[in-house]
This record gives C-alpha cells, structure tokens and sequence, in this order.
C-alpha cells in the first residue's frame, strides 16, 4: 500500500494567522457611526463590496464593521476608495492580521 508524503509543505507555528484560499478581514472603520435599515449606511457599505465580501458584521454602536473577504479583488487601499466615495466621508480601513484582537 502506497504512502503519502508531504512535499514543501507549511510548518505551521503559533500565533500566525493563515488563510486558505485568498481570504482577508478588514477592519471598516467610517467617520461618522454607520446606520441600520433598508437605507441606512451599513446597507450602501455592504452593496458596494459585497460582490467580494462572504461575511459582514457591524458594531453594536455601527462605530465599525468588519468584512471577510476576496482578497484576491481587493485589498485595504481598494476598499476604502469605494467606501469614501459611496460614504461621501473618510473612512479607515485595516487589514486584519490577528483573529485573537479582533473586538
């Protein structure tokens, strides 16, 4: 019976955060609170990266939300360009590097 043998693989080590298939978290964070209901601010975020996001949560105060997704199609830079123009205002967006901090 014929073994498996792993070639170049991944020594994985603590307290790294991996990602299986080009997925990335980004930290949104806007000027002003973001706003629920059909017309609120969450939605026009959400509508504008959807297409490459698969997972969304916003704060509790709407203070921030956090997107999982595509990062092969955008990066940080990407979507903080289309959330300033969509939200007419500034707005922060960080790339999620640590699970563990993320609050």
């Amino acid at each position: 019976m014929a073994g498996l043998t792993q070639v170049n693989g991944t020594a994985f080590a603590r307290d790294v955060l991996y990602s299986t298939g080009q997925l990335k978290a980004f930290k949104i964070t806007p000027t002003t609170a973001l706003t629920a209901g059909l017309a609120g601010t969450i939605r026009s975020t959400v509508d504008e990266i959807g297409s490459h996001s698969m997972m969304f949560q916003s704060a509790s105060d709407g203070t921030s939300l956090i997107a999982i997704g595509d990062g092969h199609a955008v990066d940080a830079t990407v979507i903080d360009a289309r959330l300033t123009a969509v939200l007419g205002e500034a707005v922060t967006v960080a790339e999620i590097t640590d699970l563990y901090g993320i609050s």
